[in-house]
């Protein structure tokens, strides 16, 4: 008996035959196309999937449903007018003009590439982001969120991990994006051509001529995990091997911005303005970002705040507003019974227990339990509540300009690892770090910050402003605070998490940069007395103000490349076993020949006359002739971007033409020509081993 053949599957065979002979006779363009709008199979729906919102804070609220079967993307347009035509893999189908053509912001995880369930997805209420998920893989349950902002051409991507085992996941997470028509540019944000250790960001140009230009923000500085990024001729890989801790949620950011004008993104990523573009979501959820920076509320402490009113939550959910009355509080701490003013709070949010976390204006964070029994609360003419704090969720006083809701640097402070943060004086504290060449002081005029956990790593790190990382263990093992709080308290070093001593870096690449093999990376000056080398020619003795760098052999202990100002290579083996080195006057190093890898200095010159160049030729630029001012135009370029530091301090030079010629070197050299900070930066005249040494300090 014959079984007749089954109409879907012949229509599709038909259908498939089709597609190949179209394939087969049309161009890599069209093909391209064809394969990326036509529908792929059908997903198997994740366990659990429903139209409901998803549990947890990481979610958008869900308004409307999209349904990729009727679709190939869905579209939504910028501030900038740019268009985003997402598909159901969370993926950029071609964007403006072919922007992203070949699609982009594929996520793959251990090479398999996330696909939204059902072929469908969520969009919020005002309609500028979607969400798609989740996706089973690897136990973990994947989420991806895409906003589009609607007052600036900007697109954000949030990938949601979420853990709900018992044991930690650890996946190879890769970001790929091919672009069909090629990449002719890359500029990253350090001014470069190829994404390095410092860059947080890159500007792609494509080959199709009236395409925008795209620019990818990756990470931000000072984040907690940084990608491996890779762009070959027509493809970008942004690469992660991320941990995903039990019971708990990891989140990756990433942003993409279309332009026709590429300037624009060029400043952009010189002052990308990473927290304005996350505050939209609560800080708990900022907090789970570990490729950017973008806060976590107000010393870590997430507060829902109104700009109308004082706002109760209570544990029920329930919000209440209106007017808090205390005017003080009584708090029972490690450091003894502490009152804080009701002017000094941003406000409080419950914690483990009893115990409760009262947020200060200077972003001081103080835990412990309350002596008070009931936060008095005025409905506004409605009457006094008196509500029981073990009712309360959180409270906070409503947003003013006198208690904003951006954090603000408030000087020098302490993270415990019971989750307080306590300003102090870093002027009253003295500490040392034991590293492998010997114990050193340590200026805290000169540190950014100190980090007591390292992933991998059991050692303790000291961070300076100029960028030197210097690892080793702090001492003592109990450190006298001066705290704002009015008290003067010993710490165990065992109980911080982190001590942080300035906003911000101030790197100087007039320093000296030496490399060593336990992967620190110091900025300074050398400050040892000749040293002989003893080369295959005979002994000579070197003056470290003539070496412009040195290579080392590490499987050959005292084996050195000395390359000299003037050209001369030198090989040869050291005749003493240490070098001396300063990160700042007070922190001085000792360091044996066989812990170096390399050291170089980036100018042109040697520092002392390098620095009396730049002034001979800054003073040119105001001269009569304006042949001379060119000329001295000219050489300072020619002198390269290593100068910038030196060139900064004379942007307010009272001679309008020489601060317009020097903001035009700098901004050539992609540097920024915001004045620098008055106090910040002055030179010392160091003598060691009667050598003289100029050293860069911060006030």
């Amino acid at each position: 008996m014959t079984v007749p053949a089954d109409p879907p599957r012949v229509l599709r065979s038909t259908a498939l035959l089709f597609l190949v002979c179209v394939l087969c006779f049309t161009s890599d363009r069209v093909r391209a196309e064809i394969l990326l709008r036509r529908p792929m199979p059908m997903p198997v729906s994740a366990p659990g999937a429903s139209s409901g919102t998803p549990k947890g804070r990481a979610h958008i609220k869900r308004s409307r449903q999209i349904n990729f079967r009727n679709t190939s993307y869905h579209i939504m347009n910028d501030g900038g007018g740019y268009r985003w035509d997402v598909q159901y893999y969370g993926s950029v189908y071609r964007g403006t003009d072919y922007a992203y053509y070949g699609g982009a912001m594929y996520l793959r995880i251990n090479g398999t590439n996330f696909q939204s369930p059902n072929y469908s997805g969520w969009v919020n209420k005002a309609g500028d982001e979607i969400e798609l998920g989740p996706w089973n893989n690897k136990g973990l349950q994947i989420y991806r969120r895409i906003k589009v902002y609607k007052d600036r051409p900007m697109a954000r991507w949030l990938d949601v991990f979420e853990n709900p085992t018992s044991a930690p996941i650890t996946l190879q997470v890769q970001i790929y994006s091919s672009h069909s028509y090629g990449i002719t540019r890359t500029t990253t944000s350090s001014g470069g051509g190829v994404f390095g250790a410092k860059d947080t960001a890159f500007v792609i140009r494509n080959g199709r001529n009236n395409s925008p230009t795209t620019l990818h923000v990756v990470t931000s500085d000072r984040a907690k995990l940084r990608p491996q990024v890779q762009i070959a001729s027509n493809q970008i890989y942004v690469k992660y091997s991320l941990t995903i801790p039990a019971k708990k949620t990891v989140i990756l950011c990433q942003f993409e911005s279309q332009n026709r004008d590429a300037s624009a993104h060029q400043k952009l990523m010189k002052k990308f303005p990473t927290r304005k573009l996350l505050k939209d979501l609560p800080g708990s959820v900022r907090a789970m970002i570990v490729n950017m920076n973008g806060g976590g509320g107000i010393g870590g402490v997430d507060l829902e705040r109104s700009e109308t009113s004082d706002s109760v939550l209570l544990k029920s959910g329930d919000p209440i507003f209106g007017s808090v009355k205390n005017s003080a509080f009584k708090v029972k701490t490690l450091l003894g019974e502490l009152d804080l003013p009701a002017a000094r709070i941003v406000g409080m949010a419950g914690g483990r227990g009893r115990n409760v976390r009262f947020v200060l204006l200077d972003g001081q964070v103080i835990s412990g339990q309350l002596a008070d029994k009931v936060l008095q609360v005025d409905l506004n003419g409605g009457g006094l509540l008196r509500i029981p704090y073990d009712k309360i969720a959180q409270w906070s006083y409503r947003v003013t300009a006198a208690r904003p809701n951006d954090e603000k640097f408030g000087g020098a402070y302490v993270i415990l690892r019971t989750g307080d943060r306590l300003g102090f004086d870093p002027k009253a504290l003295d500490i040392k770090l034991l590293t492998r060449h010997g114990l050193v002081d340590l200026d805290t005029e000169g540190l950014l910050e100190l980090t007591m956990d390292n992933p991998g790593n059991a050692v303790h790190r000291a961070v300076f402003l100029n960028g030197s990382r210097l690892g080793g263990f702090l001492e003592p093992r109990k450190l006298r605070l001066k705290l704002k709080l009015g008290k003067t308290v010993e710490v165990s070093r065992d109980m911080i998490a982190q001590m942080r001593f300035s906003e911000e870096d101030l790197p100087d690449s007039t320093l000296t940069r030496v490399v060593l093999t336990n992967g620190d990376e110091l900025f300074g000056t050398l400050t040892a007395g000749k040293f002989k080398l003893t080369t295959d020619y005979g002994e000579i003795e070197i003056d470290p103000s003539r070496v412009k760098s040195m290579k080392f052999r590490p499987e050959d202990l005292g084996r050195t490349i000395v390359g000299m100002w003037k050209g001369s290579i030198l090989k040869g083996r050291l005749g003493q076993s240490q070098l001396g080195f300063a990160i700042s006057p007070q922190t001085v190093l000792n360091i044996y020949a066989g812990q170096f890898v390399s050291i170089e200095c980036p100018l042109p010159l040697p520092p002392k006359a390098a620095r009396v160049e730049v002034e001979k030729l800054i003073a040119q630029l105001g001269a009569e002739s304006y042949e001379d001012r060119q000329k001295a135009s000219k050489k300072l370029l020619e002198l390269g971007k290593s100068i910038m530091p030196l060139l900064q301090k004379h942007l307010a030079n009272s001679d309008p033409e020489v601060r317009q010629r020097i903001e035009d070197i700098i901004e050539q050299f992609g540097g920024s020509t915001a004045p620098a900070p008055k106090t910040n930066r002055r030179h010392l005249i160091m003598e060691r081993g009667g050598v003289q040494v100029e050293q860069l300090l911060i006030d």
